[in-house]
């Protein structure tokens, strides 16, 4: 295993300490799950580099990377809707989004493409990652930029799901 896929593997190792921080219920583990969080999603942008920089890109890597993503966001969302009173609606179109890019992506690597982050992807993960950080913070009530970053975060979640499925039904039509 390289460099950047054992940071990979750390971040899906950060997901049940992230977890169980968020359960132990004090202030001061909602802070210590928020820290874990950050980390394990800063480390998103490390494998990344390390891949690119030491060519250490591999198809176990653009594999895992999405995959270990999907478990931090989607294990933040299930503690926020049962923790943190997060829309449960919201949880279910960003968990369907994510499920079915990784079909799609699962398929693709096993046909023997590629399917590389789009923009939209990266900035919808940035996103999701804010609005994430932002609901796990201990606050004592909802304010207004818990709306505005959910909202920016399903919209862009919505829309970069469409494009990697019209982007695919695309290249399926181009003859080879």
């Amino acid at each position: 295993m390289n460099k950047a896929n054992a940071v990979t593997m750390a971040r899906i190792a950060l997901v049940p300490v992230f977890v169980w921080l968020v359960y132990e219920g004090s202030t001061a583990t909602a802070i210590a799950a928020f820290v874990v969080f950050l980390v394990a999603s800063a480390s998103d942008s490390l494998d990344g580099y390390l891949a690119r920089k030491y060519k250490l890109v591999t198809r176990m890597g653009q594999f895992l990377d999405p995959t270990a993503d999907k478990l931090l966001v989607g294990s933040a969302l299930y503690v926020l809707v049962d923790t943190r009173d997060f829309p449960l609606w919201a949880a279910i179109v960003i968990a369907v989004r994510e499920l079915a890019v990784q079909i799609l992506r699962t398929q693709i690597v096993r046909a023997g493409r590629d399917l590389p982050a789009s923009g939209g992807g990266k900035l919808k993960t940035v996103l999701q990652i804010s609005m994430v950080s932002w609901w796990l913070l201990p606050w004592p009530d909802h304010n207004p930029v818990h709306w505005v970053l959910l909202a920016a975060a399903v919209i862009v979640t919505i829309t970069s799901g469409v494009r990697y499925f019209r982007k695919m039904e695309r290249a399926a039509e181009v003859p080879s």
